[in-house]
């Protein structure tokens, strides 16, 4: 069943759809960032400010080695350390996206997860999703399917519903430029975790 409502969910995503997916830790509206429509419409589900770009998942790092203009020393080191795992990493995109995933920094916040159903819709829809949680903004993060809003699942094309999942925090987002690295939030990493990172020479 499992195979069968990603494989639905893949082809919805690939003709522009939105989608509720779990990944490792909460429910997640999952579309294709490259299609503007469905970025906005996920703006619109959540009534989120337009201000906070979309985070991503990629299914692999050889698929974020293709998706961003280079991938500097201090982010590569990170990839090593942290990747799979729940550290968002902001790259420079390789082609123009909306302003909506890459916000005003002009970079794509992305992380390759440990293995969830979000990162094999990822790998089936193209290599990348969208992964912002599928809650109205302000609202707590939905560790199931009858913790979304009713308003949320109405707006959808397919939700896969798999159950409880973990829980926890979410991903902390990093920003390493120049070799230095700034945390941009801290969630699942600790900021103690990434200390020897902080300022490293190029």
């Amino acid at each position: 069943m499992t195979d069968s409502l990603l494989k639905e969910a893949s082809r919805i995503v690939q003709e522009g759809g939105v989608v509720i997916v779990p990944t490792e830790t909460f429910y997640a509206l999952a579309a294709d960032p490259f299609q503007d429509h469905a970025v906005e419409r996920i703006f619109r589900i959540k009534a989120r400010d337009q201000s906070k770009p979309l985070p991503l998942i990629a299914s692999d790092r050889s698929v974020v080695e293709r998706l961003v203009a280079t991938v500097p020393p201090l982010s590569g080191l990170l990839m090593d350390r942290f990747w799979p795992g729940s550290l968002t990493i902001l790259f420079e995109p390789a082609r123009p996206m909306s302003l909506l995933v890459t916000g005003s920094l002009g970079r794509i916040g992305v992380r390759v997860p440990a293995a969830s159903p979000a990162r094999t819709l990822a790998q089936q829809a193209g290599g990348v999703v969208t992964s912002t949680s599928a809650n109205l903004s302000g609202y707590p993060n939905p560790e199931s399917v009858e913790m979304i809003s009713s308003r949320v699942l109405r707006s959808v094309d397919l939700i896969v519903d798999l159950g409880p999942v973990p829980g926890g925090l979410p991903s902390t987002v990093v920003f390493p430029e120049a070799g230095k690295l700034t945390i941009l939030r801290e969630g699942a990493i600790p900021a103690e975790a990434l200390t020897c990172y902080s300022d490293l020479d190029e």
